[in-house]
């Protein structure tokens, strides 16, 4: 082993000697930051300069953990806090940073340099508040520091109780100061990464001038739920939720002013419709191309079959006035009505077609002519087609002239027969204040229009009765469980915005007017519809057989009144009229004189203070028996022949009072009185029926019929 030592004994050497070397290297490191640590640099005194410094500027409470420092790193900070308060007292956090390492330019001067400050997992929160945003941009500018670097940084921007920056992935950040600029580069990982989602980008600012700079940025899967203000800033409106993709530009500088420019692709879009706030277009993608300059906005919508451009251009006459123009061409409105739907998610819009045109909107300045509304629509092969309503090639043309004027044609198929409606007229927006200073732009209208169709069946519009009166009686429902309190109708937006000072008058035109499909025609029928001054009248007549319908309503007031009043004269019938012990009465006729008045602005109110009231004759009744009714001890042979039913009803409350009830036929001749409670019958009556004579009892309830 000796004779082996002694070969090699210059490599032995050197080992010996390079482990010299390295252990007097350390002992120097070591040595060098143990003085610099103990005698050096005043880490009792840098504690009190660092919260006195951040206190002053700031003027927040600040704490730190632990103030230490090494060679390799510099002086370290550990557990940094500082309060969004003056102290601790709300535990509100403005900034949180698990360690802060500050590299100095010399360990030995008098008054050393900060060369580069390194936050690690940094998460600031801010309060929306400008002037603090602006002194922490300023004091990046004119500070000295030439390395600013932020790894792992989250981000949390709140306005009230809304959150408009939320970061959930911490981001890298790194701020250069290099020839007069401060050069800013940031990212959330590789970008190469598929499937992700990252953002990267990369900027300058000056450092002498707080409105000078210039940044592009990319992003890949964004959530714009992390920064949902940016997202209704790029889309111009409320969006709850996308995903985005795609790059942009942000230039400011004396000479052009602010200029934005980019290219983002929206995924999985939730996004209420705007002045439709129950209704949301879910699941939607597009493509936007914008432009943003100090004086316009332009917006470029981009689909499979479609696309839409909007601009708005600022110009200050004694205040800053908006011109909108909106261009737009939609080959198929199916494809974005499928995406069309209610909160709750059980409607879906059937509509189909195609809409194209130009709108342009200037605001005046003048507060009682405010708007200025000029361009066209056209539309083909508009189809609506549900259960309730079926309407199939519509074609469309609205224009608005000059001086805020407009004309329409639309043609189409209505439940398949030929229908046409034209009209023309003007609006005028006005300009008004709220009380919370806010501005509301109520409309006040002279419209004159005329509905035309060869036939119209009044059967094909039960299924919208049908519908509207389950969503009655839902809300009623709905209102006395939750005990809803009662709004007034002249304080809601439909009223303020539209209603107050509408001028309407729609003539309807029916060459023939048939109760149902297989029935006579029972001739030509007119009517209009009338509002003005905070009133609406209807009047149609249902053919030449003197049946007609109205209704009236004074809607301007707090609790609006409202009366409906429908008169049948022989009118022909095909449906059941009503129930009776699980058994249906069917007339062939029927003759009715029905009125309805109450006051509210809700349907329950509607409901609670009504006031109803009808005479009533059935022709021809068909007797449908029933289970129930065939279990009776009762020969029901004369019911079995068409008869003829009458009475008069009034309704108190929750209770119907039936008066002056015949019942008449070859083998029945009954008089006598009822009421009806909750849908259940109870009627007394005496006469004949067949060849028995007497008084007789029948009563409705649950699973039972009773008849003494």
């Amino acid at each position: 082993m000796f004779d082996r030592i002694r070969e090699n004994k210059r490599v032995l050497f050197s080992f010996l000697a390079l482990g010299l070397i390295f252990f007097c290297f350390i002992l120097c490191y070591y040595g060098l930051e143990f003085y610099l640590r103990n005698y050096r640099i005043p880490l009792v005194q840098l504690r009190k300069v660092v919260s006195y410094t951040i206190n002053k500027e700031l003027g927040k409470a600040v704490d730190i953990g632990v103030l230490d420092f090494s060679l390799r790193e510099g002086l370290i900070i550990e557990d940094l806090v500082v309060s969004n308060e003056e102290d601790f007292s709300f535990n509100d956090h403005m900034l949180k940073v698990k360690k802060v390492t500050f590299r100095l330019s010399s360990y030995f001067k008098d008054s050393p340099i900060v060369e580069q400050i390194d936050f690690y997992s940094p998460h600031l929160v801010l309060n929306e508040n400008a002037s603090l945003r602006n002194q922490l941009i300023q004091y990046a500018q004119k500070s000295k520091l030439k390395d600013i670097r932020f790894h792992d940084a989250k981000l949390t921007v709140k306005q009230n109780d809304s959150t408009l920056v939320d970061w959930k992935e911490g981001w890298d950040i790194v701020l250069k100061r290099k020839s007069k600029k401060l050069f800013l580069s940031y990212n959330n990982g590789w970008f190469w990464i598929p499937n992700t989602t990252r953002i990267k980008g990369e900027g300058e600012f000056s450092e002498t001038n707080l409105d000078e700079f210039q940044f592009e940025f990319k992003w890949k899967n964004y959530p714009s739920e992390e920064a949902i203000i940016l997202t209704n800033y790029l889309f111009g409106s409320n969006v709850h939720s996308a995903v985005l993709s795609g790059e942009g530009k942000v230039v400011r500088d004396p000479v052009s002013g602010f200029t934005a420019s980019g290219d983002v692709e929206f995924e999985n879009s939730f996004i209420p419709i705007p002045f439709f706030e129950n209704y949301i277009l879910d699941g939607f993608r597009f493509r936007e191309v914008f432009l943003f300059t100090p004086s316009k906005e332009e917006r470029e919508f981009l689909g499979t079959d479609f696309r839409i451009k909007t601009s708005v251009k600022t110009e200050t006459i004694k205040e800053p006035l908006l011109f909108r123009n909106f261009e737009f061409q939609i080959e198929s409105l199916e494809n974005i009505a499928e995406r069309i739907s209610d909160l709750s998610g059980n409607f879906n819009l059937p509509l189909s077609g195609s809409l194209k045109g130009n709108l342009e909107l200037l605001e005046s300045g003048d507060k009682n002519k405010w708007f200025q509304l000029q361009g066209e629509l056209v539309g083909s092969e508009i189809e609506w087609d549900s259960s309730l309503l079926k309407l199939e090639k519509g074609t469309l043309s609205l224009k608005f002239l000059e001086g805020n004027e407009w004309s329409l044609n639309f043609d189409s198929l209505l439940f398949g027969k030929p229908s046409h409606l034209s009209g023309s007229g003007a609006n005028v927006w006005g300009r008004s204040k709220k009380t919370d200073g806010s501005y509301y732009y109520p409309m006040s209208s002279k419209t004159k229009l005329n509905f035309q169709t060869p036939d119209l069946y009044g059967s094909d519009w039960k299924p919208l009765y049908e519908d509207w009166k389950q969503e009655t009686l839902e809300e009623i429902r709905e209102r006395q469980e939750k005990l809803i309190p009662e709004e007034y109708f002249y304080q809601t937006k439909i009223y303020k915005y539209f209603l107050e000072s509408m001028n309407l008058d729609l003539g309807i035109q029916i060459a023939n007017y048939y109760p149902f499909s297989g029935s006579e025609t029972l001739g030509e029928s007119k009517g209009n519809v009338l509002v003005k001054d905070g009133r609406m009248n209807l009047g149609l007549n249902l053919g030449s057989s003197n049946s007609k319908v109205s209704m009236i309503s004074y809607f301007a007031s707090k609790t609006p009144n409202f009366g409906f009043s429908l008169i049948l004269n022989e009118y022909p019938w095909s449906d059941p009229w009503m129930n009776f012990c699980g058994a249906e009465l069917k007339p062939t006729h029927v003759s009715l004189d029905y009125s309805f008045n109450s006051i509210g602005s809700d349907y329950y109110s509607l409901h609670k203070d009504a006031r109803t009231s009808y005479s009533l004759k059935l022709f021809g009744v068909n007797f449908k028996e029933a289970d129930l009714v065939s279990k009776l001890e009762m020969d029901l042979s004369p019911l079995r022949k068409p008869f003829q039913l009458e009475f008069d009803l009034s309704r108190y409350s929750d209770m119907d009072y039936i008066s002056n009830l015949v019942v008449s036929s070859e083998s029945l001749d009954l008089k006598g009185y009822g009421n009806n409670k909750n849908g259940n019958y109870a009627f007394t009556t005496y006469g004949l029926v067949g060849e028995s004579r007497g008084s007789f009892s029948f009563t409705e309830e649950e699973n039972k019929c009773v008849i003494k």
